[in-house]
């Protein structure tokens, strides 16, 4: 999803940098607070690829590297395994037979992304003017800045995949990384990344706040963003901030919602790293808050401490604490992903040496 940009096939040789990992602390208030349920279908989904390479490294700590096999025989079974048996046993596992590592030594920074569900059309007509394009062949064509994109340097070469509302549509899909497509004849698609330009990324919104071009008494509805209600209405000013941010993304078709390096992604469970720093695939403990749409003004959020995996990547999400949560989709999706912002404790899960049995 959003910043889904490498391979697939890389998540299965990515190791944890034994630099970023500071001493082990105790596992004794890990616990959960979301549905085993989701816990077990997200390990699942990695189990088949990395039972297609067993041998290759997982995780590497010090001088103890797991395999792929080994990770799944040492951790995520067991772990899925428990899960099935309740937030009981699961607890108790994770007190008794895992510890958990720092990936950081100061607070990370968490945000939150989800798979919206727009209009479209397969033809350019009426409200949908605004192009997704799926990735040239041509490379010189698939370097272009979203400058040159945004003055038409695609158009005409048949990469349009559908057409959506606005250019404010457009760059949500972008940010995203994926969508469902509601198609005016009925039919629907599902979008994901197919990679990128290759250009360096900037936070077109970070910029146009930073200008302070949003007047402070701009109307927006109760519930929705004065930056997305600012642009929508003035889409000459977001083009302006878009072209500053030559990176651009393009799309492919999946019969999947929310793809990820595993398949399809698993709301609350799986987050984007970057997999410089955490291992792709593994399972972590992420403490932080994730925003709540209330009618109370003095609540925003909400805590959470629960297993993630580490199933997604993404070009803004650098750092050993930079991590972001998928949410799934509908409207508290939507307010999770659009408020999220919150530092934020990322730990790897390992599991404890076992003791040598005496003869």
């Amino acid at each position: 999803m959003r910043r889904r940009l490498l391979s697939w096939l890389a998540a299965l040789s990515l190791t944890a940098s034994p630099q970023a990992l500071a001493q082990p602390v105790a596992a004794a208030s890990a616990c959960d607070d979301h549905d085993t349920s989701s816990l077990i279908q997200a390990i699942e989904a990695e189990l088949t690829a990395l039972r297609a390479d067993p041998s290759a490294p997982r995780v590497t700590h010090g001088s103890v590297t797991l395999s792929n096999q080994a990770y799944i025989d040492r951790l995520l079974l067991p772990i899925q395994r428990a899960a099935r048996a309740g937030k009981t046993t699961l607890c108790k596992l994770l007190q008794r037979q895992i510890k958990l590592q720092p990936l950081h030594r100061r607070a990370g920074h968490v945000t939150a992304y989800y798979h919206p569900i727009i209009s479209g059309s397969r033809t350019q007509h009426g409200p949908f003017q605004v192009p997704l394009y799926r990735r040239p062949s041509d490379e010189a064509l698939a370097h272009k800045t979203t400058q040159d994109v945004l003055n038409g340097a695609l158009a005409g070469q048949g990469l349009e995949l559908c057409y959506v509302e606005s250019l404010a549509t457009a760059l949500h899909v972008h940010i995203e990384g994926s969508a469902t497509i509601a198609l005016d004849d009925g039919s629907e698609v599902n979008l994901t990344t197919d990679g990128h330009n290759g250009h360096p990324y900037q936070n077109p919104f970070k910029l146009l706040l930073k200008d302070k071009r949003i007047p402070a008494d701009f109307p927006t509805e109760k519930g929705k963003s004065k930056t997305q209600a600012f642009v929508t209405a003035h889409p000459e000013v977001l083009r302006e901030y878009w072209n500053q941010n030559p990176h651009f993304v393009f799309f492919k078709e999946t019969p999947l919602r929310g793809t990820g390096k595993f398949g399809e992604l698993v709301a609350g469970r799986s987050i984007a790293v970057d997999p410089k720093h955490v291992p792709m695939g593994s399972l972590l403990l992420l403490k932080t808050q994730v925003a709540i749409a209330s009618d109370d003004p003095a609540i925003t959020s909400k805590p959470i401490a629960r297993l993630v995996l580490a199933q997604d990547t993404g070009s803004a999400i650098v750092g050993p604490g930079r991590v972001d949560l998928f949410v799934g989709s509908g409207e508290a999706a939507r307010v999770a992903a659009s408020r999220t912002s919150y530092p934020g404790e990322l730990l790897l899960l390992l599991p404890k040496r076992r003791k040598p049995t005496s003869r």
